[in-house]
């Protein structure tokens, strides 16, 4: 009768244990019996040592074909976010949950600023490849923005966001980059701007604008939207306020209290859309 190994290893020892004294102990304490005692010993012995090349040979045989699935892991895994990607495709549209619909806007629906990307077009554009997850460093490279002054009112204090809002989770929008007191003579925002500072220690980019944390826990992170789930649209506001956001612990602050305390401060807004999907790995 053969013995699972798998399921039943610790069975299989207790039974050739026994089987082994057993056997030593009907022989009388005689010169024959030390004689088989030593023939059994060198019998166990090889038995064991056979046993385990056999395990190493078998734990080699399964070296060799994990690393072969791993080799052919990156595309096993580009299907399967496709897949997912195309099940969630209706999924998106998430327009309510921008930052653009909470209460501080009530009062100005409409946008009264213009905000342009000169280096990828009109808004609506496709944000180039560099600007996303496929540039060099997987991170991307903040878009070059400018924008106009609002018509009216003193501005002293500007807030810029980036936001996925066709994001495929029910509900949610999430940051790719939030700014705030941003100087009221600053018009232009580049990716220079925007890299968070190392030697700080509070959240703040290498022009001095504070930032609450995306996700990822850095100050911004460019478009990685799933694979198969089509055309995402980041979407980039940039916001004047009244009255400068004071916080009494930056390092807590979050979209909510941005959201909060901009309730009343607003004077002018306005957006540019940059479109981007994730193209099949070559």
């Amino acid at each position: 009768m053969s013995l699972s190994r798998n399921g039943s290893s610790t069975r299989y020892r207790a039974v050739a244990f026994v089987s082994f004294f057993s056997q030593v102990l009907s022989v009388p304490p005689t010169l024959s019996y030390c004689h088989r005692l030593l023939v059994l010993i060198k019998f166990k012995l090889r038995s064991t040592l056979l046993e385990a090349v056999a395990q190493r040979q078998s734990a080699i045989s399964i070296a060799i074909r994990s690393s072969v699935l791993a080799s052919e892991m990156p595309g096993i895994l580009d299907y399967l976010q496709c897949a997912l990607g195309k099940l969630l495709y209706r999924v998106r549209g998430h327009d309510s949950k921008q930052i653009i619909r909470s209460a501080a806007f009530k009062d100005l629906p409409e946008p009264n600023m213009t905000l342009e990307a000169p280096e990828c077009g009109p808004t609506g554009s496709v944000l180039l490849d560099f600007h996303t997850c496929l540039a060099e460093d997987s991170k991307g490279r903040f878009p070059e923005l400018r924008w106009t002054p609002p018509p009216q009112g003193d501005v002293k204090e500007y807030v810029l966001i980036c936001e996925d809002i066709d994001l495929p989770i029910p509900r949610l929008v999430i940051h790719h980059g939030l700014f705030y007191g941003i100087p009221p003579t600053i018009t232009t925002a580049t990716h220079a701007d925007i890299k968070q500072r190392k030697d700080a220690g509070e959240r703040l980019t290498r022009s001095n604008w504070k930032y609450v944390p995306n996700l990822t826990g850095n100050s911004y992170i460019g478009p990685a939207p799933p694979l198969g789930h089509g055309l995402h649209r980041y979407v980039f506001t940039i916001i004047a306020l009244n009255g400068p956001l004071q916080f009494d612990q930056a390092e807590q602050v979050s979209k909510q209290m941005i959201k909060d305390a901009m309730v009343g401060k607003v004077i002018g807004w306005g957006q540019w859309v940059g479109l981007w999907e994730r193209p099949w790995p070559k």
